[in-house]
Order: structure tokens, then C-alpha cells, then sequence
């Protein structure tokens, strides 16, 4: 068996109490809500997965961030080259609220056109933290 390892996931934080109660369950509605994966994808560090899924939906405001370790994992699961940018994750079984972490969430602010702002203001010092996860700085 391979040496286990991190894996990240965002989701919208209005998932978070059924994330909880629930964990991550693949078929959820996605947060655009125009389908339903039939796997839950993760990437070995919060921006990659913030690329992959977050960045993409830009009328959701809030967001949280999770994370599993790799023998955690029960039930298929592959590991996507996608064209040498980074491997992705894909879990097609539901990842039990035991075995996932809630690390942090991110908040973002929109323009008067609806675009997302490049540098957030922040209401206080601590809210710049939420955004600073193990050394990663999501911008």
C-alpha cells in the first residue's frame, strides 16, 4: 500500500450542515445545479482544488474547504492526469463525516458587475486567516 495523503475539496458553505451530518456523497447536485456527478473530486492541495471546482462558480459567495486522507478512503476511486496541469481525484463512495476535516472557509466579495475582486477587503485580521491554510495562500 502507498504512503496515504491529503486530498482537498471545496464546497459551497451552504452544504456544510448536511456535510456534517451526511459527509460527502457523491450524486449531490453540483453547485451549479445543472447535474449530478456520480463522484466526489479532490486535488492534492487547496488552490488546485479551488481551480478545479470553487473558482468556476461565480455567484457562490461562501465557501468551505475539506479535506480526507487517502486510507480513508473506502469504495473506487481513480486518479486523472488532466493534461499534466495536476492529478485529480475522483471518489465514487461516500467519504463518512469520520473521516473528513473541515479545514477553513473563503469569502468572496463582487464588483458592482458581478465580477469577483481580486483582493478582498477584510473586516478584521482574522478573516485574512480563513483564507491562509498549512502554508497556502489562496488569492
Amino acid at each position: 500500500m502507498s504512503k496515504p495523503f491529503i486530498l482537498f475539496h471545496w464546497a459551497p458553505s451552504s452544504r456544510r450542515k448536511s456535510i456534517l451530518k451526511k459527509g460527502l456523497c457523491p450524486g449531490s447536485l453540483s453547485p451549479s445545479a445543472d447535474w449530478r456527478p456520480p463522484c466526489i473530486c479532490f486535488t492534492r492541495s487547496p488552490s488546485q482544488a479551488w481551480g478545479v471546482s470553487a473558482m468556476m462558480q461565480t455567484k457562490i459567495r461562501e465557501w468551505d474547504l475539506w479535506m480526507v486522507w487517502t486510507d480513508e478512503i473506502d469504495g473506487r476511486y481513480e486518479e486523472l492526469d488532466l493534461g499534466g496541469m495536476y492529478p485529480e481525484t475522483r471518489i465514487y463512495a461516500r467519504i463518512p463525516k469520520s473521516s473528513i476535516w473541515f479545514v477553513g472557509e473563503r469569502r468572496l466579495e463582487f464588483s458592482d458587475s458581478g465580477r469577483v475582486l481580486e483582493n478582498p477587503k477584510f473586516a478584521s485580521p482574522d478573516d485574512y486567516l480563513t483564507y491562509r491554510i498549512k502554508g497556502d495562500i489562496i488569492k
